[in-house]
């Protein structure tokens, strides 16, 4: 039997055994100023209620064993799911939250596999026209479809933007690409700005992302903190769609790693380079 198995039936079986028992010692939180959660308590105006998903669940109930202690609590999941409210798949041993349709209920509003949301998740990004960029898109696109192929082929290549949600609370961000300035200046389009994201958390089920303060190499990014909230459309698989706060949705694919991620758009900014570099000669 393989090293990997027997360390999931470990865990399973762990698992399973906690359950019923009051948990021990909860996870250390973060400042609940910097932080949308507490491991040992929700934060003022979060309603779910965290924890690891137990053995019993199933397509009309899940099982979950608090972060904060007692026992194992049933909560029926019916009519959230007729309303495509569950995101994820929870298993035995998940981090996940349910938000109750009302204080000390036992019907979930929605479940979120807290677990199954971390990974590496990226979208496709176009770029716009550099000196039209306030125009609508309709406008743009009128002025793309009088261009010779050519050039629209040249300069309107994919990227890849997103983000990696690590354990806790760490967040990076996809989609910064290596080029030269001089090549940016030649470029008649520009990519949107990648948000350099820090830290993420839950929130009523809600994602928030943020944009912290950090140093690197001398250049200090996001003097100022920013934290984007998401509405969670659809988690499944690899697939996963975000409502911004203006409404616009997002799909996201699930990708292998940051790394990957990256080299995709790095190989989208070199081709960039190379078309430019084949225009000036």
């Amino acid at each position: 039997m393989k090293v990997r198995t027997l360390l999931l039936i470990s865990l399973t079986v762990l698992v399973a055994a906690s359950c019923g028992k009051p948990k021990g010692k909860p996870r250390e939180g973060f400042n609940d100023e910097e932080k949308a959660i507490s491991y040992s308590k929700p934060a003022p105006g979060d309603s779910v209620i965290y924890g690891l998903a137990c053995v019993g669940c199933t397509d009309s109930v899940v099982v979950l064993l608090p972060n904060a202690g007692g026992d194992p609590v049933t909560y029926n999941i019916l009519d959230a799911r007729r309303a495509h409210r569950i995101y994820g798949t929870p298993t035995v041993g998940d981090w996940i939250g349910v938000l109750p349709v009302s204080k000390g209920s036992k019907e979930a509003y929605s479940v979120v596999d807290l677990d199954e949301l971390k990974g590496s998740w990226s979208y496709t990004v176009m770029p716009h026209l550099r000196d039209v960029s306030r125009l609508s898109k309709r406008q743009q696109q009128r002025i793309l479809a009088n261009m010779p192929d050519s050039i629209v082929q040249t300069y309107m290549i994919p990227r890849q933007y997103g983000f990696t949600l690590s354990r806790q609370s760490e967040a990076s961000s996809i989609g910064m690409v290596r080029q030269t300035s001089d090549i940016e200046d030649d470029s008649p389009v520009e990519y949107p700005k990648v948000p350099m994201y820090t830290e993420w958390h839950p929130y009523n089920n809600r994602l928030i992302l943020v944009q912290g303060r950090f140093e690197m190499n001398g250049v200090v990014f996001n003097a100022k903190t920013v934290r984007d909230t998401f509405n969670i459309v659809y988690m499944l698989n690899d697939s996963l769609a975000l409502r911004t706060k203006n409404g616009t949705v997002i799909g996201f694919r699930r990708q292998q790693s940051a790394r990957a991620a990256n080299a995709k758009a790095n190989a989208a900014a070199k081709k960039v380079e190379q078309n430019i570099q084949n225009k000036l000669k």
